[in-house]
C-alpha cells in the first residue's frame, strides 16, 4: 500500500528545503565575494570607486536566513519569501560588486554585465522595505481603500528602478567623462530624447519619498485595526524602526564608511530579526518592557551626552587649552555616573506611564483602587469607581466591568465610550464565573501582556467580590423586608379572612342553630332545615379553613410526601403533555425546603402548560450533602430575549432566594427551556 504521509507536512518540507537552498545560494555568493575582494588590490578598488561585495553578501545571508526560518515555521507565508527574495538579490548584487571591482582593469568576462546589473538592476532592491511594510505581519494587503493605496505606493516605489534600468546610460551620465569605463552594455534602454529621461527621472526620485510615505501609513493603519496577536507583532515592527533610527543617528555623529556599513548591517539584521520574532514567536520576551527600556535608554543617553557637551563647551571656554584629555574622560565619567541612575529611573517611569499606564506598579494599581472603591458612596457607585480605577491605571479609553448577580441577573457598569470591538475577559471565583472584564480589542494601549492580565484580573476579581458582596448583603436586606412584610401581609389577611369570613359564618351558625332548638318542636321541618344550612355552612367554612392552610404548606406534602405530591402535579400536568418525573430518595428535607421545592416545580409545570408550546417535559429532582437540585426542562420554542420576567418567572427566583439558593432560566441553543433550582439543606441551610 502507497503510503500518502501526512498531507500537512509536504508543504511545511517544501518550504524549508527552499529556505535552505536559498541559504546555500547566499554562502556561495558571500564566499564568492570574499575571494574575489581579497583578491583585488584597494587602489583598483578605489578607483572603480566600488566598496567591497562581501558587505551587500552578508546584509543578504542574513535577511535570507529569517525569510527561511520564517518559511520553516509558517511555510508559504508571504513575509519569508519576500526576505528570501530580497535577501538573495542584495547577495547577487554584492557579488556583482566585487565581480564588476574585480575586472575593472581589463581582462575578466562579464565585468561590464556585472557593474551594469550593480548599477542598475540592484536599484530594485529600494522596493525590499516598502513591500515588507505593506505585507507585515500576515502577508496579505489590507482591504478596503487602503489595499488600493499600498499597491498604488508599491507602483510608486518602483517607479524609480523601472526608470532607471529602462534609461539609456547617456541620460543618466550627460558628462561622457562620468561614464565608468567598464560600461558596455545597454540593452533594454528606450530610446527616448534625454530631456525626457530627465524629468522622468526627476520625477521618479521625488515619488520615492512619497512611496515610502505610505507603507508607513499602512503600518500605523494595521495598529489601529489590529487585536491579539497581530497587535503584538507590530510592535516589534516599532521597535525595529526605533532601534534604525538610533542606529542612523549614531552613524551620522559618527563619519565614515566603515561605519554607515555596520549600522546599515546592524538596521538590516535587527529589522529581518525583529520580522521574524514577530510572526514566529511574538510573545518570546515583553514587547512593551523591551520598547519602553529602548525608549529610555536611548533618552537617557542623550541627555547625558548633551550634559557632556555643554559641561565641556563651558569648560573649554572658561578654562581654554587648560582642559586636557584627562580632566575631559573625567568630567564625562562624573557626568554619567551621576545623572544615568535617576535620570533613568525617573524617565523609565515616566515613559512606562505614558505608554502602559500605571500597571507595572502594583501596589499603586491596587492602593488606587482601593481608595476608590472607599470613596465610593454605595454599590451603585462601586462599579463605575472600578472601572474608572482600572481605565486610569492601564491607560484605556473603555472598561466595563459587569457582575453576576445570584439570581442570574447581571450588573454592568462602564467607563468610556464602547469601542467596535471589545475583548473580554473572565471573572472567575472559586471556579465559578461571577463576571466578566471588557477592554478595547484594538489601540496602542490594548494590549495586555499574561502580566498584565494576571495583575488585572486579580485586582478586578477582590473588587468585583467586594460588590457582589455588597449586593448580596443588600438584596439580603432587601429579602428580609419582604418576608417581614409578607408575615405581616400573611397575618393580615389571615386575620382579615378569620374576622371577616369565618367568623360570621360560625355567628350565623350559632343562631341558626338557636332558632332550630326553638322551631323543633312546633315547626320540626324548619327545624331540620336550618340544621341543613348550618351543616353547610360548617362545611364552607371547613373549605376556608382548609385554603387557608394550603396557602401556609400544600397540605399533600405532610399526607404524601414530597415526591408522591410532585406526582400529583405531574399526573395533572399530563394531560397537555408527556411528562417525565425523577426523584428517586430524596430522604428527610427541612419543611421550607420542600415548600419550595413544591412551589417551584409547580409553577415551573404550569408555565411549560401554558406558554411554552411542548410536546415533552422532564422533571428531575437530585439530591446530596449540601442542595437539592431542581431541573425541569422541555423542548418547546422557549423564551423570547426580548420579554421581560413575568410574575411567575421572578416568584421561581425569590422562593430560592429566600432560603439562600440559586434558580435560573436558560433557553439552550437546540430549544426549549431548562429551569434550574439549588436549595441549600443541612446545617448550612435554613
Amino acid at each position: 500500500m502507497a503510503r500518502t504521509g501526512d498531507p500537512d507536512r509536504r508543504p511545511r518540507s517544501a518550504s524549508g528545503t527552499a529556505g535552505a537552498v536559498a541559504v546555500v545560494v547566499n554562502v556561495v555568493l558571500l564566499v564568492g565575494c570574499a575571494w574575489l575582494d581579497l583578491s583585488t588590490p584597494a587602489a583598483v578598488r578605489d578607483e572603480a570607486g566600488l566598496d567591497p561585495g562581501v558587505l551587500g553578501a552578508l546584509v543578504g545571508l542574513v535577511v535570507t536566513t529569517f525569510g527561511a526560518i520564517i518559511l520553516s515555521r509558517a511555510p508559504g507565508h508571504r513575509i519569508g519569501r519576500v526576505l528570501i527574495g530580497f535577501g538573495t538579490l542584495w547577495a547577487v548584487d554584492g557579488f556583482a560588486e566585487s565581480w564588476a571591482a574585480h575586472g575593472w582593469t581589463g581582462g575578466v568576462p562579464g565585468t561590464g554585465a556585472a557593474l551594469w546589473f550593480y548599477e542598475w538592476v540592484g536599484a530594485f532592491l529600494l522596493l525590499g522595505l516598502p513591500l515588507l511594510l505593506t505585507l507585515y505581519p500576515d502577508g496579505r494587503f489590507l482591504t478596503g481603500r487602503w489595499g488600493v493605496i499600498s499597491r498604488v505606493g508599491l507602483g510608486l516605489a518602483a517607479l524609480l528602478p523601472v526608470a532607471l534600468l529602462l534609461a539609456p546610460v547617456a541620460a543618466l551620465y550627460p558628462d561622457p567623462a562620468d561614464v565608468p569605463p567598464a560600461v558596455d552594455v545597454d540593452a533594454p534602454a528606450l530610446p527616448l530624447p534625454a530631456g525626457v529621461w530627465i524629468v522622468v527621472l526627476t520625477v521618479a526620485r521625488a515619488l520615492t519619498f512619497v512611496a515610502l510615505l505610505i507603507p508607513v501609513a499602512v503600518v500605523v493603519v494595521r495598529q489601529h485595526r489590529a487585536d491579539g496577536q497581530d497587535r503584538t507583532r507590530l510592535r516589534w515592527l516599532w521597535w525595529a524602526a526605533l532601534i534604525c533610527v538610533l542606529v542612523v543617528v549614531v552613524s551620522l555623529l559618527v563619519p565614515g564608511s566603515t561605519m554607515a556599513y555596520l549600522a546599515l548591517v546592524l538596521a538590516v539584521t535587527v529589522t529581518a530579526a525583529s520580522v521574524t520574532v514577530g510572526i514566529v514567536r511574538p510573545d518570546l520576551v515583553d514587547i512593551d518592557a523591551l520598547l519602553a527600556g529602548t525608549l529610555v535608554s536611548a533618552a537617557v543617553a542623550a541627555v547625558v551626552i548633551a550634559l557632556d557637551l555643554a559641561l565641556l563647551a563651558a569648560g573649554t571656554a572658561l578654562l581654554g587649552e587648560q582642559l586636557d584629555q584627562r580632566s575631559v574622560t573625567v568630567v564625562v565619567l562624573i557626568v554619567a555616573v551621576v545623572l544615568y541612575g535617576p535620570l533613568r529611573h525617573w524617565l523609565g517611569g515616566w515613559v512606562r506611564r505614558l505608554l502602559v499606564g500605571r500597571r507595572a506598579d502594583r501596589y499603586t494599581v491596587v492602593s488606587s483602587l482601593a481608595q476608590r472603591l472607599e470613596s465610593s458612596g454605595g454599590v451603585d457607585d462601586q462599579l463605575p469607581a472600578l472601572a474608572a480605577a482600572v481605565a486610569e491605571a492601564f491607560k484605556v479609553t473603555y472598561v466595563g466591568v459587569e457582575v453576576i448577580r445570584p439570581g442570574g441577573e447581571s450588573l454592568l457598569a462602564e467607563h468610556g465610550r464602547a469601542p467596535a470591538a471589545t475583548t473580554e475577559l473572565p471573572i472567575t471565583y472559586q471556579g465559578a464565573r461571577i463576571g466578566r472584564l471588557l477592554l478595547p480589542a484594538q489601540g496602542f494601549r490594548a494590549l495586555m501582556s499574561r502580566r498584565d492580565q494576571a495583575l488585572l484580573l486579580d485586582v478586578v476579581r477582590q473588587a468585583a467580590i467586594a460588590v457582589r458582596t455588597a449586593t448580596l448583603a443588600r438584596e439580603l436586606q432587601l429579602s428580609r423586608e419582604r418576608l417581614v412584610l409578607g408575615r405581616e401581609e400573611d397575618r393580615r389577611r389571615i386575620r382579615r379572612d378569620l374576622h371577616d369570613g369565618l367568623g360570621p359564618v360560625l355567628g350565623g351558625v350559632a343562631l341558626r342553630l338557636d332558632a332550630a332548638g326553638n322551631a323543633i318542636a312546633a315547626d320540626p321541618d324548619r327545624g331540620r332545615r336550618l340544621v341543613a344550612q348550618s351543616r353547610q355552612d360548617v362545611t364552607d367554612a371547613l373549605a376556608d379553613v382548609r385554603r387557608l392552610v394550603h396557602g401556609l404548606r400544600p397540605p399533600a406534602l405532610d399526607d404524601f410526601g414530597l415526591v408522591a405530591a410532585l406526582e400529583h402535579q405531574v399526573e395533572a400536568a399530563s394531560s397537555a403533555l408527556e411528562v417525565d418525573l425523577s426523584a428517586g430518595d430524596l430522604g428527610a428535607l427541612p419543611a421550607a425546603v420542600e415548600v419550595a421545592a413544591f412551589r417551584i416545580v409547580a409553577e415551573a409545570l404550569t408555565n411549560v402548560v401554558r406558554h411554552a408550546g411542548a410536546q415533552h417535559c422532564r422533571v428531575t429532582l437530585t439530591r446530596d450533602e449540601q442542595a437539592l437540585r431542581i431541573e425541569v426542562a422541555d423542548d418547546g420554542h422557549g423564551i423570547d430575549p426580548d420579554v421581560v420576567a413575568g410574575v411567575g418567572l421572578r416568584s421561581l427566583r425569590e422562593r430560592a432566594d429566600e432560603l439562600g439558593g440559586q434558580c435560573e432560566v436558560r433557553c439552550p441553543p437546540a430549544g426549549g427551556t431548562v429551569v434550574r433550582a439549588l436549595l441549600p439543606i443541612g446545617e448550612e441551610g435554613p
